[in-house]
């Protein structure tokens, strides 16, 4: 794996970046409306709040997105400026699986913008777009293989899950800065109580495509794809543990009013964020770098 890693030039690590950026930002502007939608216990100006992060980071994903697209010309013309610009291999990377998925992503991200309409209607076509953005990762990658539906529905739980789980971050840390205890600790366990079916399926999932990937194999263990899944699956495994440690310790703490428990959450909600970062970032490798086969 670390002859792999070393092997990375300055086009495979921009690639890397900015397919973080593009997933991260996405599926925070459709967790925020799917926290939005879920959650009740927060606040008008809570639900403000998330409109504007999923506006402006639907904003950003978009832009990512679309420079996916030059970015693998680019790659495909030896990592040379040039290929960026090259009409006849945009066109190409456009019909292909690639740009599939931007296009269904755009789609999405446009679809959340309607957040914005202060009606149940508004709040329909955004979630729809949310679900629809999260949908535009079984587009392309592994998932088109054999059994394509079954792998694209289990990338697309996946994503909504885990955009569902990254959502919450924001509200819970701004409630928190503000040293609302009573709503912060309601607000963590509405969460914490709607977040076990979240849990479950992002736990079946990935073992099913652990199965399907064929990572669970030695052989596999000892590739460079069987040991970035393995690294991610330690980030999602420590990520479990600090959701744990908030259901069942420092929730309670909060309701209780306990001084100590706002402290110890913002700690654990900033830790939970870098460790979900970092999983974006090993995807990214992953996806970029190495294959299964």
């Amino acid at each position: 794996m670390l002859a792999v890693l070393a092997a990375m030039d300055a086009q495979i690590l921009t690639s890397i970046a900015v397919k973080t950026l593009a997933s991260a930002t996405t599926l925070l502007a459709a967790g925020s409306v799917l926290v939005s939608v879920v959650l009740r216990s927060l606040t008008e100006d809570d639900r403000r709040y998330l409109a504007r992060v999923a506006g402006f980071m639907a904003l950003i994903a978009a832009v990512a997105t679309l420079l996916r697209i030059p970015l693998r010309a680019s790659f495909l013309m030896g990592g040379t400026l040039n290929g960026a610009f090259d009409p006849m291999l945009l066109g190409l990377i456009a019909d292909s699986p690639l740009g599939g998925s931007v296009l269904v992503r755009l789609v999405g991200l446009a679809l959340i913008l309607g957040i914005f309409f202060k009606s149940r209607f508004g709040f329909a076509v955004a979630l729809g777009g949310a679900l629809v953005a999260c949908l535009s990762f079984a587009f392309r990658g592994h998932t088109l293989e054999e059994p394509r539906l079954l792998l694209g529905t289990l990338i697309t739980l996946h994503m909504i899950c885990l955009a569902f789980w990254l959502g919450v971050f924001g509200p819970l840390l701004r409630s928190a800065n503000r040293n609302a205890s009573e709503t912060t600790g309601e607000i963590a366990e509405e969460f914490g109580k709607k977040a076990l079916w979240s849990v479950g399926l992002l736990v079946i999932a990935g073992g099913t495509l652990l199965v399907l990937f064929g990572v669970t194999t030695a052989q596999a263990v000892t590739a460079p794809y069987g040991q970035l899944f393995l690294m991610k699956l330690a980030l999602f495994a420590a990520v479990i543990a600090f959701a744990a440690l908030n259901k069942l310790r420092i929730t309670p703490a909060l309701l209780a009013g306990d001084p100590q428990a706002m402290p110890r959450l913002k700690t654990s909600i900033r830790l939970e964020a870098v460790l979900v970062i970092s999983i974006f970032l090993v995807t990214a490798t992953v996806t970029t770098i190495t294959s299964p086969n």
